[in-house]
């Protein structure tokens, strides 16, 4: 039975929180980690949750061209998306590749037309204000750390979980379930990350603590996510989970250096978010 509407809205939000606890224990304590074996060590961190509730997550429907579409969207998401995130967040500083990560709500837009899924005045505001806000939240300026290099991983990161969240959507019309499809999406980014299998064993052992935080999180924002997809339109669930970076940057400033603290910016920041969140829900009409 389908979840009400009100349930899949505050799902597709709380992916964006769950994410937000995940960027934040990736800069505060696992930057000079190799972002590929960090990649691998929360995926494996991860996969036990997802195991637990897989049972609750639509059944275990799937069909030749589902499964396919899985393993490719496990491997855009995880062997390229997260590994590039990582390396932006150590290229950059955290508040920076959070911002870059917005991109994502551009390119879920386009993908979402060229699905044929509308896109109203009210989504394509709602987005604007969500990527205002996480501008703000991050303290974008000449001075923030943005760097050529950095600028690219962030973009590719932004298109790598759009391109991710189109695909399972195809998957699901394919026939597949959206819970089966995290875990086949899960193994195929093990695969494909397998060589640095080793290294990512000792990254779980000697920091179990932030990994473990980081796998959870994240594999309960992949369920949560998945999970809005077989309801909700591309356009509307990427620029929900686009709350990400605000989450990620408050948690910075509470768990960072006693100087940092939200100032004005990261107020108004919160307003607006959550603003485009009312639009892109269709609260404000």
């Amino acid at each position: 039975m389908l979840a009400p509407l009100g349930v899949l809205l505050t799902m597709a939000v709380l992916v964006g929180v769950a994410f937000g606890v995940h960027d934040a224990v990736a800069k505060l304590s696992m930057e000079d980690v190799n972002p590929s074996a960090l990649s691998l060590a929360t995926l494996l961190a991860g996969l036990p949750l997802l195991a637990v509730f897989l049972p609750a997550t639509g059944g275990l429907r799937l069909t030749p061209l589902s499964a396919a579409l899985f393993v490719v969207a496990g491997v855009v998401n995880f062997a390229l998306g997260r590994t590039t995130m990582y390396a932006a967040t150590s290229a950059l500083t955290a508040s920076g590749a959070s911002v870059m990560t917005a991109s994502s709500a551009v390119f879920s837009v386009a993908i979402g037309a060229a699905m044929g899924e509308a896109v109203t005045w009210n989504v394509a505001l709602g987005v604007t204000a969500i990527v205002i806000a996480v501008y703000l939240a991050s303290g974008w300026s000449a001075g923030s750390g943005l760097t050529a290099r950095g600028l690219g991983l962030g973009l590719a990161t932004g298109l790598a979980i759009a391109t991710s969240i189109a695909i399972i959507k195809l998957g699901d019309l394919e026939g597949g379930s959206p819970g089966l499809g995290v875990i086949i999406a899960y193994l195929s980014g093990v695969m494909a990350l397998s060589p640095k299998l080793r290294e990512a064993v000792r990254v779980l052992m000697s920091r179990s603590r932030p990994v473990m935080t980081m796998g959870l999180s994240a594999a309960a924002g992949q369920l949560m996510r998945y999970l809005a997809l077989t309801a909700l339109g591309v356009e509307v669930v990427t620029p929900l989970q686009n709350i990400r970076p605000i989450a990620a940057t408050f948690l910075l400033f509470w768990l960072g250096s006693g100087s940092k603290r939200p100032a004005a910016r990261h107020w108004a920041a919160a307003a607006a978010a959550f603003v485009g969140v009312a639009l892109v829900s269709g609260l404000i009409r």
